[in-house]
């Protein structure tokens, strides 16, 4: 298998595992604060990620690259996960979860505008559909918000945090290109743990909160899926486009609710299985385009 369908591969990973620890997430959000639980979830992460740093060769990073670098970190997951949390005070998760999931085309329109992608109908309808797909998810949820909860300082947090996340998808790329995908990993994370550390003691909130086992398992599963999918969600930003890898981060909702009908042992909807059929088939003609430029460019 070649890097590219790697690439695929490591970024559909990325977005199941996300929807993965929203459901372990649930588990631990009543017991423990924002700051701390997004504070244990990636030191954790960085601890999975210092074994193979550790034993791999080691990377040289110049200063301005390592503060750049650092900075994306904090951005990616402090700044991000603030805007989000403060976002969900308000609104419901539904709606949060509807317009982050707009990631994919915000990222997809600043690639275009800034020249980073060539612009492709077949990847937009894709990720129309991707999205139309997740939207249909939570049509049920989205029925019950009020007026009220549709806060202009919360919206535009949301917006905020979802425009981050598509910044810093394009923004890595130049790294990725100049740096190995582990020791980048690494180092945004670390300097994200010690913010994240600093705030929790900043605003007096427990680093280790009173938890039961089954919720330390979740935290433990939390930090686990965030070092291996931060991984191979920077390795695939290295390998393809950011709207395309970006995209995968669908496939999250989808897992989630998925997982949550497993462990309540209910048969999925008609509703669950035609948003998954519309986020899979909006992926493959994402991708389908890819396929053809590469074999008209092959053929060629």
């Amino acid at each position: 298998m070649t890097a590219r369908p790697l690439a695929t591969l490591a970024a559909a990973v990325t977005g199941v595992l996300v929807g993965a620890a929203m459901v372990a997430t649930r588990t631990v959000s009543p017991d423990a604060s924002p700051a701390t639980l997004a504070f244990l979830r990636y030191f954790i992460g960085m601890c999975v990620l210092a074994v193979p740093v550790f034993l791999a060769r080691r990377t040289r990073f110049t200063p301005k690259d390592t503060s750049a670098i650092a900075g994306l970190g904090v951005l990616q997951f402090a700044v991000l996960i603030v805007l989000l949390n403060y976002a969900l005070e308000t609104l419901s998760a539904a709606t949060c979860a509807l317009i982050f999931s707009t990631m994919p085309l915000v990222t997809m329109c600043l690639a275009v505008g800034l020249r980073r992608e060539a612009f492709s109908p077949a990847r937009l309808v894709g990720l129309l559909m991707a999205v139309s797909g997740v939207g249909l998810l939570l049509r049920s949820s989205l029925s019950h918000v009020s007026a009220h909860a549709a806060d202009l300082s919360a919206l535009a947090a949301l917006i905020g945090a979802t425009v981050i996340g598509a910044v810093c998808s394009m923004l890595y790329r130049p790294y990725l290109r100049r740096y190995p995908a582990l020791p980048t990993s690494a180092l945004a994370m670390f300097t994200a743990v010690i913010f994240l550390g600093a705030l929790c003691l900043a605003t007096a909130q427990p680093l280790a909160p009173r938890l039961s086992a089954l919720q330390w398992a979740n935290v433990a599963f939390i930090g686990l899926s965030s070092g291996v999918g931060y991984f191979c969600w920077l390795w695939a930003l290295g390998k393809l486009e950011a709207s395309r890898v970006v995209a995968f981060q669908a496939l999250g909702p989808v897992t989630a609710t998925a997982i949550e009908l497993l462990l309540d042992r209910r048969l999925p909807s008609w509703g669950l299985c035609l948003s998954a059929a519309l986020v899979v088939a909006g992926l493959n003609v994402a991708l389908r385009d890819e396929r053809r430029i590469r074999t008209a460019v092959g053929s060629g």
